[in-house]
């Protein structure tokens, strides 16, 4: 009956488990816990406080970090129901990488401070100091991950583009609630958003005001609250749900005047995770079930797209580009999220046709400042003797950009050149700024100040007619016509 043997043929335990096991062998409960409580090096207990109600995990200290450890962690967070592996579920969950942003969404954990309850910051801190998730920075923002391997393999290189594959299963989300009258038309706000604020303490990727009738309780004036969170890619089983079922939950007893319709969006569900939904009261929906076959099978190809952005923009021809955009016309118009990703891809395209390579979305650091930028097309040329930054900026059509968005853009250049220059002194660097829209006066007139000025670093510019244009001029027939199909004209003179 040694508790350090006992470890070494079972892997690490909770202190509860060890009890027990010593009771099966005829030791008394006291006495078991007092053997427990003395146990001595090599047997360690797990410092960080992960478990409810005080509970200890023991270990050997050879087997820290070890892969029998870290699933002997991961099983105990599980069975105790504590908050943390919760967390962790949600973020394997998401692929194993989430936004800095976006960690109180899948935490579970409140977003403010709610007396007997953990924070997403405390939850944060705690797993980091666990050793469970790390922090990092993909070169595009900051980002949370699963630390150990042995867990599962982060998919750090496809995390922005779930994230704007999101970020239209939002848009839709939003669209089709409003239609059918499910919360306060202008009042449902999106991830990404500033107009999105927790409902009570938790933090979702959609909520808005509902005052549906059996949203409400009793004669109060107050609303409930239409929430949802949105994975783009994979299965959800019973572990990967649980963080969103403990929000809802938590809100439907403490809402005084009305409770919550709660929707969780995901391609698809294991049978024990819509058992686990649909006995929580949860909406379970996927895209299909949503958007329709077409949309969904389109926006698993912008998924698909946008994890290798490189290669499409290095296509010889611009087919599945082309095919892309207009597969995913039935919800372009209603999605804001979904322009800019697509106008990215073009200008990509049309920059690779000159160019050695592209690269989209890289993050730009001042290597004295530490500042940084977004650099949303980078063309290469000659061999890195030449670099391109270019800026998309995707518009509605008749969109203007206006003169604060280009101050915006001339003020980061400072930190993309600097980045830029560290990387090759003696490229040529010059920066330009596409829209699907049109420039304003004050926007035009400050861009012509500007590129007098510039002269070392050269500045240009092109309206959605000169991108068109610029396409046509490449022959490239198909993109010019999508750009002006889906970018430049107005659904109304469609119509015409």
């Amino acid at each position: 009956m040694d508790i350090e043997q006992y470890l070494e043929d079972s892997g690490p335990q909770l202190a509860s488990t060890i009890s027990a096991w010593l009771e099966g062998h005829g030791v008394l409960p006291d006495a078991a816990r007092k053997r427990i409580s003395r146990v001595k090096t090599p047997v360690r207990s797990f410092p960080v406080p992960l478990f409810p109600k005080g509970t200890r995990f023991l270990y050997l200290q050879q087997e820290r970090e070890s892969q029998r450890f870290w699933s002997s962690l991961h099983r105990d967070l599980r069975a105790t129901g504590s908050v943390y592996g919760m967390a962790l579920d949600g973020l394997i969950a998401r692929k194993g990488a989430v936004l800095s942003e976006d960690f109180g969404v899948i935490s579970g954990a409140t977003a403010v401070p709610i007396k007997k309850q953990v924070t997403s910051d405390t939850v944060l801190q705690r797993l980091m100091e666990s050793g469970l998730v790390g922090q990092g920075d993909t070169g595009k923002g900051q980002h949370i991950h699963v630390r150990p391997y042995d867990l599962l393999v982060p998919d750090l290189p496809g995390l922005h583009a779930r994230d704007a594959v999101e970020r239209v299963i939002l848009d839709g989300l939003r669209e089709w609630a409003r239609n059918i009258g499910l919360a306060s038309y202008n009042q449902i706000a999106i991830r990404g958003e500033t107009s999105r604020v927790p409902v009570q303490q938790f933090q979702f990727d959609l909520s808005g005001p509902s005052y549906l009738l059996p949203l409400r309780r009793g004669n109060q004036a107050e609303p409930g609250f239409l929430v949802a969170d949105v994975f783009s890619d994979g299965i959800l089983n019973e572990h990967h749900i649980r963080y969103f079922l403990r929000k809802a939950r938590a809100l439907h007893a403490t809402l005084k005047n009305g409770t919550v319709l709660p929707i969780l969006v995901a391609d698809g569900f294991t049978s024990k995770a819509l058992t686990s939904g649909h006995a929580a009261g949860v909406m379970m929906a996927t895209p299909t079930a949503l958007f329709g076959r077409k949309v969904s099978g389109a926006l698993q190809s912008l998924l698909a797209t946008l994890t290798r952005v490189a290669s499409y923009a290095s296509a010889e021809n611009s087919n599945r580009i082309v095919d892309l955009v207009r597969s995913l016309a039935d919800i372009e118009g209603r999605s804001h999220n979904l322009r800019g990703p697509l106008f990215e891809l073009i200008v990509a395209y049309l920059a690779r046709r000159d160019a050695v390579s592209v690269d989209v979305g890289e993050r730009a650091t001042d290597p004295k400042t530490k500042e940084q930028a977004d650099i949303d097309v980078l063309k290469v040329k000659k061999k890195g003797e030449e670099l391109v930054a270019i800026e998309c900026k995707a518009r509605e059509p008749g969109g203007m950009v206006d003169v604060e968005e280009v101050q915006h853009w001339l003020k980061k250049l400072k930190v993309v050149q600097s980045h830029l220059r560290n990387r090759d002194r003696e490229a040529h660097i010059s920066f330009e700024i596409w829209t699907t829209g049109v420039f304003t006066q004050d926007a035009q007139a400050l861009l012509e100040k500007e590129k007098k000025q510039r002269t070392k670093s050269p500045i240009s510019w092109k309206s959605g007619a000169e991108v068109a244009l610029y396409a046509s001029s490449l022959k490239e027939k198909a993109v010019s016509d999508v750009l002006k199909q889906h970018f430049l004209q107005h659904p109304l003179t469609k119509m015409a």
